[in-house]
Protein backbone atom coordinates (compact mmCIF):
# COMPACT_ATOMS: atom_id res chain seq x y z
CA UNK A 1 0.00 0.00 0.00
CA UNK A 2 2.90 2.56 0.77
CA UNK A 3 4.33 1.80 -2.77
CA UNK A 4 0.91 2.73 -4.42
CA UNK A 5 0.55 5.66 -2.23
CA UNK A 6 4.22 6.96 -3.37
CA UNK A 7 3.32 6.65 -6.43
CA UNK A 8 2.98 9.46 -8.83
CA UNK A 9 0.31 10.26 -10.82
CA UNK A 10 1.93 10.21 -14.06
CA UNK A 11 3.34 6.94 -13.40
CA UNK A 12 -0.42 5.75 -12.26
CA UNK A 13 -1.63 7.13 -15.61
CA UNK A 14 1.37 5.14 -17.63
CA UNK A 15 -0.16 1.75 -15.81
CA UNK A 16 -3.43 2.88 -16.71
CA UNK A 17 -2.64 3.37 -20.74
CA UNK A 18 -0.46 0.48 -20.58
CA UNK A 19 -3.41 -1.74 -19.65
CA UNK A 20 -5.32 -0.37 -22.28
CA UNK A 21 -3.11 -1.60 -24.64
CA UNK A 22 -2.67 -5.05 -23.10
CA UNK A 23 -6.33 -5.08 -23.51
CA UNK A 24 -6.39 -4.15 -27.06
CA UNK A 25 -3.90 -6.82 -28.26
CA UNK A 26 -5.53 -9.30 -26.44
CA UNK A 27 -8.20 -8.58 -28.46
CA UNK A 28 -6.33 -8.42 -32.08
CA UNK A 29 -4.39 -12.21 -30.92
CA UNK A 30 -7.87 -13.38 -29.99
CA UNK A 31 -9.43 -12.18 -33.13
CA UNK A 32 -6.11 -13.99 -34.97
CA UNK A 33 -6.38 -17.26 -33.57
CA UNK A 34 -10.13 -17.72 -34.16
CA UNK A 35 -9.84 -16.86 -38.00
CA UNK A 36 -6.83 -19.55 -37.68
CA UNK A 37 -9.02 -21.86 -36.33
CA UNK A 38 -11.50 -21.24 -39.24
CA UNK A 39 -8.98 -21.73 -41.57
CA UNK A 40 -7.81 -24.84 -39.67
CA UNK A 41 -11.68 -25.83 -39.86
CA UNK A 42 -11.48 -25.13 -43.34
CA UNK A 43 -8.80 -27.93 -44.04
CA UNK A 44 -5.70 -25.91 -43.57
CA UNK A 45 -6.69 -23.44 -46.66
CA UNK A 46 -9.76 -21.68 -47.88
CA UNK A 47 -11.78 -23.83 -49.17
CA UNK A 48 -12.79 -24.03 -53.31
CA UNK A 49 -16.06 -22.22 -54.07
CA UNK A 50 -19.27 -23.69 -54.54
CA UNK A 51 -20.83 -23.02 -58.02
CA UNK A 52 -24.37 -22.26 -58.91
CA UNK A 53 -23.96 -24.84 -62.55
CA UNK A 54 -20.97 -26.33 -63.13
CA UNK A 55 -18.05 -24.45 -64.50
CA UNK A 56 -17.89 -25.71 -68.58
CA UNK A 57 -22.05 -25.02 -68.47
CA UNK A 58 -21.50 -21.16 -68.01
CA UNK A 59 -21.84 -19.72 -71.91
CA UNK A 60 -19.62 -17.15 -73.05
CA UNK A 61 -20.48 -13.80 -74.42
CA UNK A 62 -20.97 -15.04 -78.22
CA UNK A 63 -22.43 -18.04 -77.29
CA UNK A 64 -25.31 -16.17 -75.47
CA UNK A 65 -25.71 -13.59 -78.24
CA UNK A 66 -25.89 -16.77 -80.76
CA UNK A 67 -29.07 -18.21 -78.68
CA UNK A 68 -32.42 -18.20 -80.33
CA UNK A 69 -35.17 -17.88 -78.16
CA UNK A 70 -39.17 -18.40 -78.20
CA UNK A 71 -41.43 -17.85 -75.39
CA UNK A 72 -42.76 -21.57 -75.67
CA UNK A 73 -38.95 -22.16 -75.13
CA UNK A 74 -38.23 -19.78 -72.52
CA UNK A 75 -41.42 -20.21 -69.98
CA UNK A 76 -40.09 -24.02 -69.04
CA UNK A 77 -36.66 -23.61 -68.76
CA UNK A 78 -37.48 -20.69 -66.11
CA UNK A 79 -40.52 -21.84 -64.74
CA UNK A 80 -39.39 -22.59 -60.57
CA UNK A 81 -36.87 -20.55 -58.64
CA UNK A 82 -34.23 -22.93 -58.96
CA UNK A 83 -34.10 -23.30 -62.90
CA UNK A 84 -34.32 -19.24 -62.76
CA UNK A 85 -31.27 -19.08 -60.96
CA UNK A 86 -29.21 -21.74 -63.04
CA UNK A 87 -30.56 -20.43 -66.38
CA UNK A 88 -29.14 -16.62 -65.42
CA UNK A 89 -25.84 -18.23 -63.96
CA UNK A 90 -25.52 -20.10 -67.17
CA UNK A 91 -25.33 -16.52 -69.11
CA UNK A 92 -22.94 -14.87 -66.60
CA UNK A 93 -26.00 -12.81 -64.94
CA UNK A 94 -25.48 -14.16 -61.53
CA UNK A 95 -22.61 -14.78 -59.60
CA UNK A 96 -21.40 -18.36 -60.48
CA UNK A 97 -19.77 -18.91 -57.06
CA UNK A 98 -19.10 -16.22 -54.10
CA UNK A 99 -15.72 -15.81 -51.95
CA UNK A 100 -16.27 -14.73 -48.47
CA UNK A 101 -14.88 -10.71 -47.79
CA UNK A 102 -13.60 -11.75 -44.70
CA UNK A 103 -11.72 -15.38 -44.31
CA UNK A 104 -11.22 -16.10 -48.24
CA UNK A 105 -13.61 -19.37 -47.92
CA UNK A 106 -15.61 -20.44 -50.79
CA UNK A 107 -19.21 -19.82 -50.00
CA UNK A 108 -22.04 -22.26 -49.81
CA UNK A 109 -25.82 -22.04 -50.86
CA UNK A 110 -27.80 -22.65 -48.37
CA UNK A 111 -31.68 -22.45 -48.22
CA UNK A 112 -33.46 -19.19 -46.96
CA UNK A 113 -37.21 -18.64 -46.26
CA UNK A 114 -36.66 -14.85 -45.12
CA UNK A 115 -36.29 -14.53 -49.33
CA UNK A 116 -38.62 -14.61 -52.30
CA UNK A 117 -35.39 -16.73 -53.93
CA UNK A 118 -35.73 -19.10 -51.02
CA UNK A 119 -31.87 -19.43 -51.50
CA UNK A 120 -28.57 -17.04 -50.35
CA UNK A 121 -24.97 -17.53 -50.26
CA UNK A 122 -23.42 -18.13 -46.80
CA UNK A 123 -19.73 -18.90 -45.23
CA UNK A 124 -19.05 -21.85 -44.42
CA UNK A 125 -17.09 -21.03 -41.18
CA UNK A 126 -17.60 -19.07 -38.07
CA UNK A 127 -16.08 -15.87 -39.07
CA UNK A 128 -18.05 -12.74 -39.60
CA UNK A 129 -18.65 -12.99 -43.26
CA UNK A 130 -22.44 -13.67 -43.02
CA UNK A 131 -24.49 -14.40 -45.34
CA UNK A 132 -25.18 -12.42 -48.86
CA UNK A 133 -28.08 -12.52 -51.12
CA UNK A 134 -28.00 -15.16 -54.32
CA UNK A 135 -28.16 -11.92 -56.75
CA UNK A 136 -25.26 -10.14 -54.88
CA UNK A 137 -23.78 -8.18 -57.37
CA UNK A 138 -26.09 -7.92 -60.22
CA UNK A 139 -28.59 -6.46 -61.87
CA UNK A 140 -31.25 -7.89 -59.98
CA UNK A 141 -29.59 -7.04 -56.48
CA UNK A 142 -31.99 -4.37 -55.55
CA UNK A 143 -35.23 -5.94 -57.06
CA UNK A 144 -38.09 -7.97 -55.09
CA UNK A 145 -39.60 -9.37 -58.28
CA UNK A 146 -39.04 -13.34 -58.58
CA UNK A 147 -36.40 -14.15 -61.07
CA UNK A 148 -38.67 -15.96 -63.70
CA UNK A 149 -40.62 -12.44 -63.69
CA UNK A 150 -37.62 -10.60 -64.33
CA UNK A 151 -36.94 -12.79 -66.99
CA UNK A 152 -40.23 -13.22 -68.67
CA UNK A 153 -40.15 -9.35 -67.88
CA UNK A 154 -37.15 -8.64 -70.30
CA UNK A 155 -38.53 -10.71 -72.90
CA UNK A 156 -42.01 -8.76 -72.98
CA UNK A 157 -39.75 -5.58 -73.37
CA UNK A 158 -38.18 -7.07 -76.42
CA UNK A 159 -40.81 -7.98 -78.08
CA UNK A 160 -42.54 -4.56 -77.45
CA UNK A 161 -45.62 -5.42 -75.94
CA UNK A 162 -47.31 -2.62 -74.07
CA UNK A 163 -46.71 -2.10 -70.25
CA UNK A 164 -50.76 -2.45 -69.44
CA UNK A 165 -50.22 -6.09 -71.09
CA UNK A 166 -47.11 -6.60 -69.27
CA UNK A 167 -48.42 -6.17 -65.99
CA UNK A 168 -51.88 -8.64 -66.44
CA UNK A 169 -48.99 -11.24 -68.19
CA UNK A 170 -47.14 -11.27 -65.39
CA UNK A 171 -49.35 -10.24 -62.27
CA UNK A 172 -47.66 -6.98 -60.96
CA UNK A 173 -48.42 -3.36 -60.45
CA UNK A 174 -48.15 -0.15 -62.80
CA UNK A 175 -45.87 1.18 -61.07
CA UNK A 176 -43.13 -1.87 -61.11
CA UNK A 177 -43.37 -2.46 -65.25
CA UNK A 178 -42.70 1.54 -65.24
CA UNK A 179 -39.53 1.35 -63.18
CA UNK A 180 -38.44 -2.17 -64.77
CA UNK A 181 -38.93 -0.67 -68.61
CA UNK A 182 -37.09 2.43 -67.18
CA UNK A 183 -34.16 0.28 -65.99
CA UNK A 184 -33.74 -1.66 -69.27
CA UNK A 185 -33.90 1.81 -71.26
CA UNK A 186 -30.64 2.66 -68.72
CA UNK A 187 -29.21 -0.60 -70.26
CA UNK A 188 -29.32 0.71 -74.06
CA UNK A 189 -28.07 4.08 -73.00
CA UNK A 190 -25.52 2.59 -71.26
CA UNK A 191 -24.83 0.46 -74.35
CA UNK A 192 -24.93 3.34 -77.11
CA UNK A 193 -22.16 5.14 -74.33
CA UNK A 194 -19.86 2.37 -74.58
CA UNK A 195 -20.33 1.46 -78.41
CA UNK A 196 -21.21 4.86 -80.20
CA UNK A 197 -22.22 4.68 -83.62
CA UNK A 198 -21.40 7.16 -86.69
CA UNK A 199 -23.12 6.82 -89.81
CA UNK A 200 -22.53 7.59 -93.29
CA UNK A 201 -18.54 7.92 -94.38
CA UNK A 202 -17.26 6.41 -97.67
CA UNK A 203 -19.18 2.96 -98.77
CA UNK A 204 -16.00 0.41 -98.64
CA UNK A 205 -16.82 -1.17 -101.63
CA UNK A 206 -17.11 1.46 -104.04
CA UNK A 207 -15.94 3.93 -102.19
CA UNK A 208 -18.99 6.25 -103.19
CA UNK A 209 -20.09 8.49 -100.51
CA UNK A 210 -22.61 7.09 -98.20
CA UNK A 211 -26.13 9.60 -98.24
CA UNK A 212 -27.24 10.76 -95.07
CA UNK A 213 -30.66 12.16 -94.61
CA UNK A 214 -30.56 15.00 -91.70
CA UNK A 215 -34.07 16.28 -90.59
CA UNK A 216 -35.34 18.05 -86.55
CA UNK A 217 -38.51 17.32 -85.08
CA UNK A 218 -40.90 18.07 -82.26
CA UNK A 219 -41.65 16.08 -79.17
CA UNK A 220 -44.80 16.43 -76.66
CA UNK A 221 -45.89 19.68 -78.87
CA UNK A 222 -49.62 20.50 -79.49
CA UNK A 223 -50.71 19.93 -83.19
CA UNK A 224 -53.18 21.66 -85.50
CA UNK A 225 -53.87 23.90 -82.89
CA UNK A 226 -55.82 21.21 -80.78
CA UNK A 227 -55.30 20.95 -77.19
CA UNK A 228 -53.41 22.86 -74.47
CA UNK A 229 -50.06 24.82 -75.72
CA UNK A 230 -46.73 23.05 -75.13
CA UNK A 231 -43.54 23.91 -75.54
CA UNK A 232 -42.38 20.64 -76.77
CA UNK A 233 -38.88 19.38 -77.37
CA UNK A 234 -37.09 19.97 -80.56
CA UNK A 235 -35.07 16.63 -81.58
CA UNK A 236 -32.51 16.34 -84.25
CA UNK A 237 -31.39 12.83 -86.12
CA UNK A 238 -29.82 11.66 -89.34
CA UNK A 239 -30.12 7.77 -90.77
CA UNK A 240 -27.89 6.15 -93.45
CA UNK A 241 -30.26 5.66 -96.23
CA UNK A 242 -28.81 1.86 -97.01
CA UNK A 243 -28.39 0.80 -93.84
CA UNK A 244 -30.74 1.98 -91.59
CA UNK A 245 -28.74 3.07 -89.64
CA UNK A 246 -29.39 6.14 -87.48
CA UNK A 247 -28.93 8.75 -84.45
CA UNK A 248 -31.34 10.71 -81.91
CA UNK A 249 -30.57 13.55 -80.21
CA UNK A 250 -32.46 16.26 -78.07
CA UNK A 251 -31.19 19.53 -78.58
CA UNK A 252 -32.11 22.79 -76.81
CA UNK A 253 -32.19 25.19 -79.94
CA UNK A 254 -31.67 24.32 -83.96
CA UNK A 255 -29.07 27.10 -85.11
CA UNK A 256 -26.36 26.37 -87.42
CA UNK A 257 -23.50 26.24 -84.23
CA UNK A 258 -25.83 23.68 -82.31
CA UNK A 259 -26.64 21.40 -85.85
CA UNK A 260 -23.42 21.45 -87.10
CA UNK A 261 -21.30 20.93 -83.74
CA UNK A 262 -24.18 17.22 -84.07
CA UNK A 263 -23.41 16.74 -87.21
CA UNK A 264 -19.59 16.56 -86.89
CA UNK A 265 -20.28 14.25 -84.03
CA UNK A 266 -22.41 11.83 -85.48
CA UNK A 267 -21.82 11.74 -89.23
CA UNK A 268 -18.96 10.87 -90.78
CA UNK A 269 -16.65 12.69 -93.23
CA UNK A 270 -16.78 12.21 -97.07
CA UNK A 271 -20.93 11.52 -96.49
CA UNK A 272 -23.17 12.80 -98.71
CA UNK A 273 -26.44 15.20 -96.84
CA UNK A 274 -29.48 15.59 -97.91
CA UNK A 275 -31.90 17.87 -96.01
CA UNK A 276 -34.82 19.85 -96.27
CA UNK A 277 -34.20 23.82 -96.52
CA UNK A 278 -33.79 25.05 -92.83
CA UNK A 279 -31.58 28.14 -92.58
CA UNK A 280 -29.36 26.45 -90.12
CA UNK A 281 -28.22 24.05 -92.97
CA UNK A 282 -27.12 26.39 -95.97
CA UNK A 283 -23.24 25.93 -94.91
CA UNK A 284 -23.13 22.45 -94.08
CA UNK A 285 -20.30 22.24 -96.97
CA UNK A 286 -18.48 24.15 -95.08
CA UNK A 287 -18.04 22.68 -92.00
CA UNK A 288 -14.43 22.27 -90.77
CA UNK A 289 -13.30 24.70 -93.27
CA UNK A 290 -15.08 22.81 -95.84
CA UNK A 291 -14.64 19.42 -97.89
CA UNK A 292 -15.63 17.26 -95.04
CA UNK A 293 -19.17 16.89 -96.57
CA UNK A 294 -20.86 17.39 -100.01
CA UNK A 295 -24.70 18.36 -99.65
CA UNK A 296 -28.19 18.36 -101.66
CA UNK A 297 -31.36 20.35 -100.21
CA UNK A 298 -34.96 19.90 -101.21
CA UNK A 299 -37.22 22.32 -100.17
CA UNK A 300 -40.52 21.17 -99.00
CA UNK A 301 -42.36 23.76 -99.97
CA UNK A 302 -41.92 23.34 -103.36
CA UNK A 303 -41.63 19.41 -103.29
CA UNK A 304 -41.02 16.38 -100.82
CA UNK A 305 -38.62 14.37 -103.90
CA UNK A 306 -36.69 16.80 -106.48
CA UNK A 307 -38.61 16.13 -109.74
CA UNK A 308 -34.95 16.34 -111.25
CA UNK A 309 -33.84 13.84 -109.32
CA UNK A 310 -35.83 11.78 -107.47
CA UNK A 311 -32.77 10.44 -105.30
CA UNK A 312 -32.89 14.18 -103.61
CA UNK A 313 -35.36 13.35 -100.70
CA UNK A 314 -35.79 13.12 -96.78
CA UNK A 315 -38.44 10.43 -97.00
CA UNK A 316 -36.40 7.82 -94.76
CA UNK A 317 -35.78 10.06 -92.17
CA UNK A 318 -39.12 11.63 -91.93
CA UNK A 319 -40.36 7.72 -91.50
CA UNK A 320 -38.02 7.01 -88.58
CA UNK A 321 -39.83 10.26 -87.13
CA UNK A 322 -43.06 8.66 -87.80
CA UNK A 323 -42.01 5.02 -86.31
CA UNK A 324 -40.22 6.33 -82.72
CA UNK A 325 -43.26 8.91 -81.89
CA UNK A 326 -45.87 5.83 -82.98
CA UNK A 327 -43.99 3.62 -80.15
CA UNK A 328 -44.48 6.75 -78.06
CA UNK A 329 -48.41 6.62 -78.72
CA UNK A 330 -48.86 2.92 -78.05
CA UNK A 331 -47.54 3.70 -73.99
CA UNK A 332 -50.63 5.80 -73.87
CA UNK A 333 -48.58 7.96 -71.57
CA UNK A 334 -45.27 8.89 -71.50
CA UNK A 335 -42.41 11.16 -69.55
CA UNK A 336 -41.16 14.29 -70.80
CA UNK A 337 -38.13 14.29 -68.47
CA UNK A 338 -37.05 10.52 -70.12
CA UNK A 339 -37.52 11.43 -73.46
CA UNK A 340 -34.14 11.22 -74.59
CA UNK A 341 -34.40 7.47 -73.16
CA UNK A 342 -37.16 6.79 -75.12
CA UNK A 343 -34.84 8.02 -77.85
CA UNK A 344 -32.07 5.90 -76.81
CA UNK A 345 -34.44 3.12 -76.80
CA UNK A 346 -35.44 3.41 -80.50
CA UNK A 347 -32.11 3.58 -81.80
CA UNK A 348 -31.07 1.03 -79.58
CA UNK A 349 -33.54 -1.60 -81.14
CA UNK A 350 -32.94 0.05 -85.11
CA UNK A 351 -28.80 -0.37 -84.31
CA UNK A 352 -29.68 -4.36 -83.60
CA UNK A 353 -32.68 -5.14 -86.09
CA UNK A 354 -31.07 -8.21 -87.45
CA UNK A 355 -33.92 -9.95 -86.26
CA UNK A 356 -36.20 -9.27 -83.60
CA UNK A 357 -35.60 -12.97 -82.11
CA UNK A 358 -31.98 -11.83 -81.52
CA UNK A 359 -32.99 -8.56 -79.60
CA UNK A 360 -33.32 -10.53 -76.38
CA UNK A 361 -30.01 -12.35 -76.60
CA UNK A 362 -28.76 -8.96 -77.18
CA UNK A 363 -29.94 -7.80 -74.24
CA UNK A 364 -28.59 -10.32 -72.28
CA UNK A 365 -25.33 -9.44 -72.92
CA UNK A 366 -25.40 -6.22 -72.56
CA UNK A 367 -26.49 -6.34 -69.19
CA UNK A 368 -24.02 -9.23 -68.35
CA UNK A 369 -21.43 -6.68 -69.63
CA UNK A 370 -22.36 -3.91 -67.56
CA UNK A 371 -23.36 -5.72 -64.65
Amino acid sequence: MFLLETESRSDKKKKVVCFHWKRKVGYACDELSKSAENIKMAGGRPRNPVNLVPVDQVLQPQQVLEEQWTLLELIPAVDTTDKAIQWLARRGMLRNHLLCHVCGNGMTVSGYNGHIDGKRWKCPTQCRGGTKSIRFDSWFQRSHLPLTKCILLLYFWVEDLPQDKICRELGIGCHTAIDWCNFIREVCDEDLRRHPQQIGGLDPQTWEPVVVEIDETKYFHRKYHRGQWREGHWVFGGIERDSGKCFMVEVQDRTRATLEALIQEWILPGSHIISDGWRSYHHVEQIGGGGLYTHDVIVHENHFVDPKNPAIHTQNIGNTWMRAKRKLKRQFGTSEALLQSYLYEFVWRNKYKDGQRSYFSRLLTCIREQY
